[in-house]
């Protein structure tokens, strides 16, 4: 009884693997598949476009301030600008545009697969010999994998304009000193190592999300157990990923300071 949940979710991991690797296979059917690919791109991002600028600009606001207050002890305020933009290309960007759009889209993209499958919609595709991973789970991956590091880029720039603000409004930092600062916070590996993460999370979400609506069985109860299990699994790889990548990023930054 015990091992019965780690059963489930290794099967349920190799599961959403397995999906994952086949969608990117199915990539050769996008043209045949571009109508369903636009229509996921506008739903993840032409529709999450204000609500995740919004949320970063609050975060980049916060950030600001939380920061500034600390290096004004020591009168360094305008180092502020170094640390916002550093966090936000290298971390808080990609990780909170993640979370925005796994409350927002992952959830929804889990219950609406999910849907399909117990009122046998998946089901009647096979029948008509139509692979589900080609018309279903592919469009809403390749949508996710794009979007998600476009809402990141623009999402990042709002948050360190928030943090800008912040600066100059209630820290008294001037903006030709935060954007002095601000261009030796973003360095070329931070803004790459920023978009890998972006598309790590993002392509792990979708995957996770499509898998739980693959999955999905027991009618309404059903349906609403994917869409609760696709955000705890999406949040919590998410962090997990951060961590590695983070750590991965360590070791590549002593290469290259070594070799330069």
């Amino acid at each position: 009884m015990i091992l019965a949940p780690i059963r489930s979710a290794m099967r349920g991991a190799g599961y959403t693997l397995v999906l994952l690797l086949e969608s990117l296979g199915l990539f050769g059917h996008w043209w045949r598949r571009r109508r369903a690919i636009f229509s996921q791109m506008h739903v993840i991002g032409t529709q999450s476009l204000l609500i995740t600028c919004f949320f970063m600009l609050l975060v980049g606001m916060v950030f600001a301030l939380q920061t500034g207050i600390e290096f004004a002890r020591f009168g360094q305020t305008n180092l502020v600008a170094l640390v916002i933009v550093s966090a936000m290309v290298r971390e808080l960007g990609p990780w909170m545009t993640a979370f925005v759009l796994i409350a927002r889209v992952g959830s929804s993209m889990a219950a609406e697969i999910g849907t399909m499958k117990v009122s046998e919609e998946i089901d009647a595709l096979e029948v008509m010999s139509i692979n589900p991973a080609s018309f279903v789970v592919m469009p809403r991956v390749i949508a996710y994998a794009i979007m998600g590091p476009v809402l990141t880029v623009l999402g990042t720039c709002v948050g360190i304009m928030g943090g800008a603000l912040v600066a100059y409004v209630q820290l008294g930092v001037k903006l030709d000193d935060f954007l002095r600062w601000a261009e030796r916070g973003a360095e070329p590996l931070d803004i790459y190592w920023g978009l890998l993460k972006s598309l790590v999370f993002n392509l792990s979400a979708a995957a996770v999300a499509c898998s739980n609506g693959m999955r999905t069985s027991g009618g309404a109860v059903g349906v609403g157990r994917a869409s609760r299990n696709t955000v705890v699994i999406c949040l919590t790889l998410t962090v997990f990923f951060n961590y590695l990548l983070t750590s991965f990023y360590r070791m590549v930054k002593k290469l290259v300071s070594g070799a330069v």
